[in-house]
């Protein structure tokens, strides 16, 4: 496949002229729109027509920009490595202890899905459509996430912060707490979002650390007491919401 113009740099471009700026905007506005078109009609469904008569240019203009809609798949792709990149950092810091990397990560992730929804549902839906060469990076790129999350649970149990547990079940718990939240979330304002994260994160913290309960009015058991009605007050809404496909 060819470089695709619209997601890739020009090294020969100006970052700061008017037209680079305008080219970026534009470039920005087609990934989204074609994103939104994906999730809401199906990735086969949608044209390219479709998708340049929802920015407003005419389809031979869209040409100049992508060659095929695989193209917006390929830059999707392009943000999960990104997001990848991140984890990995977070991995290696050394100013947070493991609840404290467990804790940033969690928040990450629900805040990438609760923004982003439709980023994380088109690809989830049409991976086995991406190119192969594409398809086995994006596969890759998961790989990584769960293996650093694993890895962040792993130096958790040595230390003692956290239970023992199997650390890839565990990891697979905690992702799928926060993949849950693109497919029942809808935010009507930037205070919901927060209010997730914080619930979330924290819910996956009380669930892998380790901490004696004490009597029923001790602040771990009123913890986990709240968690689990959290997480019955989320399934409540899964069950009156669109669910995942898996």
């Amino acid at each position: 496949m060819n470089a695709v113009p619209v997601f890739s740099r020009d090294p020969n471009d100006d970052s700061e002229s008017p037209q680079s700026t305008r080219r970026s905007l534009l470039s920005k506005e087609l990934l989204d729109k074609a994103t939104r078109l994906f999730a809401e009609q199906g990735y086969e469904s949608t044209t390219l027509r479709d998708i340049a008569e929802a920015v407003g240019i005419s389809r031979p203009a869209l040409y100049h920009y992508v060659s095929s809609k695989e193209d917006f798949l390929v830059a999707l792709v392009e943000q999960s490595r990104e997001l990848a990149t991140s984890l990995v950092e977070l991995r290696r810091r050394g100013d947070l202890d493991s609840i404290g990397k467990l804790r940033t990560l969690t928040e990450f992730l629900v805040r990438q899905r609760a923004e982003a929804p439709d980023r994380f549902r088109v690809l989830d839906r049409s991976e086995s459509l991406l190119p192969e060469e594409t398809r086995a990076e994006h596969r890759h790129l998961r790989q990584d996430i769960l293996r650093e999350l694993t890895g962040i649970i792993n130096e958790g149990i040595a230390s003692g912060a956290f239970r023992s547990v199997d650390p890839r079940i565990a990891a697979f718990s905690v992702l799928g707490m926060c993949n849950w939240v693109a497919w029942w979330f809808h935010a009507d304002s930037e205070k919901e979002i927060d209010e997730v994260v914080q619930e979330i994160s924290q819910s996956a913290v009380i669930m892998l650390q380790q901490a004696k309960l004490g009597g029923a009015g001790s602040p771990i058991a009123q913890q986990l007491l709240e968690s689990m009605r959290s997480n019955v007050e989320i399934l409540e809404r899964l069950a009156a919401n669109e669910g995942p496909v898996m």
